[in-house]
């Protein structure tokens, strides 16, 4: 860590404890200026439970948009002056606050505001004491993803905040699911097949898996199976008569879901298959994704 970054994490939230009430309806103002009245020091890592946006994070935001709320501007200046104020505790904002600093000089006076009680945006951790040993895991966000492909700025950041991407290769067991014969499934429901059971994602197997034996094995018609099969062993172009710049723009502007019915006139029973594969990495399916993102991840008929 360097010399630069001398407040430590505890430091900082001793010196921001917000104590915000659910429904409260003064003003954001109000709400800001707020000082936790507790017995101990408000620390949000060590908070539990699905906390998300939690109640005093909305209510004005709610206010504003649901009810046409409105609050009169101050009649002098409430705060001191600043050289820059950041909208937003996430890691942009963050980065925003760390290079202006770097820039101008650590005698900069700067305020960063954020409607939830601990910064970090998505990026958030927990805390945990398991017999006297403290644990530490992401309450949000899981990974700095492909840092290899940075900018030199946010290679740098991650520098200056004492993150070695190296480290990775010694802490990640790459070899884990292969080591004990796992792969990736597909559930398929009783209430939607006609009984449960897990089978193979043939989406994310070897380029040299016999796919059609897999897809064989799911529950579905004998129609949908044969389409599939076609879609994931063809490399037909579906755009074809596109110029490049045509099908990237096409691809942003559709689902990939759209992509797969429109496109590729593959049946819907395909499509409900392989709608849900990405929740585990994107949070939503593949109905809220573009068929871009398809591409970028291989899905099947985009390459």
């Amino acid at each position: 860590m360097t010399d630069k970054l001398n407040i430590s994490r505890r430091d900082f939230m001793n010196g921001f404890a917000l104590s915000l009430a659910a429904g409260s309806t003064l003003s954001p103002l109000e709400l800001l200026a707020m000082q936790g009245s507790g017995g101990g020091v408000y620390y949000p890592p060590s908070l539990t439970g699905l906390r998300g946006s939690h109640p005093g994070s909305f209510e004005v935001a709610h206010a504003l948009a649901w009810g046409g709320a409105t609050w009169s501007r101050p009649d002098g200046q409430t705060d001191d002056v600043y050289d820059l104020v950041v909208l937003g505790g996430g890691l942009s904002g963050l980065s925003a606050a760390h290079l202006y600093r770097e820039k101008v000089g650590p005698d900069a006076r700067i305020l960063i505001l954020d409607n939830h009680d601990d910064f970090g945006g998505h990026a958030k951790r927990n805390e945990f004491d398991v017999d006297g040993k403290q644990l530490i895991c992401y309450g949000g966000s899981q990974s700095i993803d492909t840092p290899g492909h940075y900018s030199p700025v946010a290679s740098q950041l991650l520098k200056d905040v004492g993150i070695d991407t190296q480290r990775f290769y010694d802490y990640f067991d790459r070899s884990y699911y292969k080591d004990r014969h796992l792969r990736n499934g597909i559930y398929f429901s009783k209430e939607a097949y006609g009984a449960d059971s897990v089978k193979v994602n043939v989406t994310r197997v070897p380029d040299d898996t016999d796919v059609g034996k897999i897809v064989d094995s799911y529950p579905l018609s004998d129609e949908s199976r044969a389409a599939f099969a076609r879609l994931l062993q063809s490399d037909t172009d579906y755009l074809k008569g596109k110029t490049r710049d045509e099908k990237i723009s096409l691809m942003k502007a559709m689902s990939y879901m759209d992509f797969l019915k429109n496109s590729a006139g593959v049946p819907e029973e395909v499509t409900l298959v392989l709608r849900d594969t990405i929740k585990g990495f994107w949070g939503f399916g593949w109905d809220a994704l573009s068929a871009l993102e398809g591409y970028r991840l291989g899905m099947p008929g985009t390459y």
